[in-house]
């Protein structure tokens, strides 16, 4: 059994970090590209989901995991793992948590929205944007188990 030392180390803090800057920033531009730009759900996933790829992918392999030996076909397994999380998080997920928006539970957040906004648009758009970040934020979580225990696993020199 591994210890929590070991998975809570150097490593995962700077990935944590770096995951949280990488995350706002391309989730504000996913934001503001439907909300304020009104472009639609799909290009505006597709563009952040691309922005977040390119930003992973140097971060972690020029940052996070600069120092460790990794096999050289790294690069394969990056795009394996990202498109796994993705298939996962922003397609499979996706319409499950369409389906929990529409609960009680999210329906009487989104009421209270709308009250305080005064627009019946921004309960839709709300319920919205919650299905959008969940979908991302699962895709992070699933990204950082595939790239640190698959993509940047450490391998014994011969």
């Amino acid at each position: 059994m591994m210890k929590i030392s070991k998975i809570l180390d150097k490593t995962f803090w700077i990935y944590v970090a770096l995951g949280i800057l990488n995350y706002a920033i391309c989730n504000a531009v996913m934001l503001v590209l439907h909300l304020v730009f009104d472009v639609a759900t799909d290009p505006a996933l597709y563009i952040e989901f691309a922005m977040q790829t390119i930003v992973s992918f140097l971060l972690n392999r020029f940052v996070t995991f600069r120092d460790l030996k990794i096999s050289r076909w790294w690069w394969i397994m990056f795009f394996v793992s990202v498109g796994t999380s993705y298939l996962i998080a922003k397609v499979l997920l996706y319409k499950v948590f369409e389906y929990l928006i529409t609960l009680p539970f999210f329906y009487s957040i989104s009421d209270w929205i709308q009250q305080i906004v005064a627009k019946e648009a921004a309960t839709e758009t709300f319920r919205h944007s919650l299905v959008m970040l969940a979908c991302t934020f699962v895709y992070c979580v699933i990204n950082y188990i595939g790239q640190r225990y698959y993509v940047f696993r450490p391998v014994k020199e011969k």
